[in-house]
C-alpha cells in the first residue's frame, strides 16, 4: 500500500511523486487567492470613499445641476415622439393628458359592462395599468404607452373555452362554435 503524504499548503493526502507536482499548482493557486482577496479589499474601502492610503477622500458637490436629463441619457429606448398625447389601457386611443385620467375610468367601466356576461364562455383579459417606475422619478410616456398598446390588444380579444377560437370581444355574443366534425363512411 503505498504511503500518502501531506501538503503544507492544503493539508491534502497525495502520493510521494503527485506532491511534487501538486505542491507548484498549490501555491500559484493560494496567490492568486491573495491578490484577489487584496483587491477585493481596495475596492470596498474605495467604495467606502476612502483612499489607498487610508485616509477619507473630499467629496465635492457637481459644478452643474441637472434638472431634466438630456434625450441622449434616457433609459427609455423607446420613441420620444408623443405629441404630448398618451393612450387609453382599454381601448387602445389617444388622448390628452387632461382628459386621460377621466376617459380611464368611463373606458374601463364600460369594459367590464361588456365582458361581465361572456365571462363564464370566454377567457378574458383583464386590462392592466402599468405604472413602471423610474429611477429618477419622472414619467416615461413612451414606456407607459406601449404598455397601454399591449394592455388594450389583450383586453379586446378574448378566447372561448369550447373551441380555443379567439375572437373580438365585441363580437363574442354571436359567437357560434365550430367543431370539425370528420366525415363517416361506411363500407359495406
Amino acid at each position: 500500500m503505498p504511503t500518502f503524504l501531506e501538503c503544507p499548503h492544503c493539508q491534502r493526502l497525495y502520493s510521494r511523486h503527485s506532491l511534487v507536482i501538486h505542491e507548484k499548482n498549490c501555491v500559484e493557486a493560494m496567490h492568486k487567492i491573495l491578490e484577489q482577496e487584496k483587491l477585493k479589499m481596495m475596492q470596498q474601502n474605495q467604495k467606502r470613499g476612502r483612499s489607498k492610503s487610508g485616509r477619507r477622500k473630499k467629496i465635492r458637490p457637481a459644478a452643474e445641476v441637472v434638472v431634466e436629463r438630456p434625450r441622449t441619457k434616457s433609459l427609455s429606448r423607446y420613441n420620444h415622439e408623443n405629441n404630448g398625447l398618451r393612450i387609453c389601457f382599454v381601448c387602445g386611443e389617444q388622448y390628452d393628458d387632461q382628459v386621460i385620467e377621466e376617459h380611464k375610468e368611463k373606458c374601463y367601466v364600460d369594459w367590464s359592462d361588456l365582458a361581465k356576461p361572456l365571462t363564464i364562455r370566454f377567457h378574458i383579459h383583464q386590462p392592466k395599468t402599468l405604472n413602471t417606475p423610474s429611477i429618477d422619478g419622472t414619467i416615461d410616456v413612451a414606456r407607459e404607452n406601449m404598455r397601454a398598446v399591449q394592455s388594450a390588444h389583450n383586453c379586446q380579444i378574448v378566447r372561448c373555452r369550447f373551441c380555443n377560437a379567439r375572437i373580438s370581444i365585441q363580437h363574442a355574443m354571436g359567437h357560434q362554435c365550430v367543431r370539425f366534425e370528420p366525415t363517416i363512411e361506411f363500407y359495406c
